[in-house]
């Protein structure tokens, strides 16, 4: 009885540590976690944005009472179109990867060789990531969206993009010597798509 109990035991140590030897190492692991989180930070730990849309740049900071300006510290206060930004901004959380290794071609598909959107996100801690946001996909229901540095491509909504775009058109901004110049020529959400570039 004794030698069936010890038996059974032991078999079941081995199998387990067969497994143990044949799953998939740690390093394989950490790799895919060092990989861009697109992306999911603390919105309460944003203390800047820098957006870009076809060119023109408005910049967001966040002052020591957690209250937001346009440009500088002294600047006027950001206006309603503002509210949930910093949110957004914290996080497109899209589990959705199109590819990790993109092509030339590929990346000129997806709109992210030129994207008219680019925001970069600094953090109180210092750490800033620059996220671009190219072409509508062909369903037109998201943008595709790579962090700079990484070759990996998702797939964000395109609410999240238009309402980037919409900071600039909505924010009077005024480039050096001249009168503001709040929106181009088409509205946001035809210049996202591949086919309007």
């Amino acid at each position: 009885m004794n030698f069936r109990v010890t038996a059974v035991l032991l078999l079941i140590v081995v199998v387990f540590g067969g497994y143990l030897l044949l799953r998939p190492q740690a390093a394989d692991v950490v790799e895919s976690a060092e990989r861009p989180w697109f992306y999911i930070v603390e919105d309460t730990e944003i203390n800047k944005l820098d957006v870009s849309y076809f060119g023109t740049n408005v910049l967001f900071i966040r002052d020591e009472n957690r209250k937001w300006h346009i440009d500088t510290m002294d600047g006027p206060l950001v206006g309603e179109a503002f509210v949930g930004t910093p949110f957004l901004a914290a996080g497109a959380r899209s589990p959705r990867i199109i590819t990790l290794t993109p092509t030339d071609e590929e990346i000129t598909q997806f709109g992210l060789e030129d994207p008219k959107i680019q925001m970069r996100l600094f953090m109180e801690d210092e750490r800033n990531w620059l996220i671009y946001v190219g072409a509508l996909t062909p369903d037109k229901v998201n943008n595709y969206a790579q962090v700079a540095g990484f070759p990996d491509v998702y797939l964000v909504d395109r609410a999240w993009g238009e309402h980037m775009a919409r900071l600039i058109t909505d924010t009077p901004v005024a480039p050096p010597g001249g009168e503001p110049t709040p929106d181009p020529s088409l509205p946001f959400e035809s210049t996202l798509d591949a086919g309007s570039r």
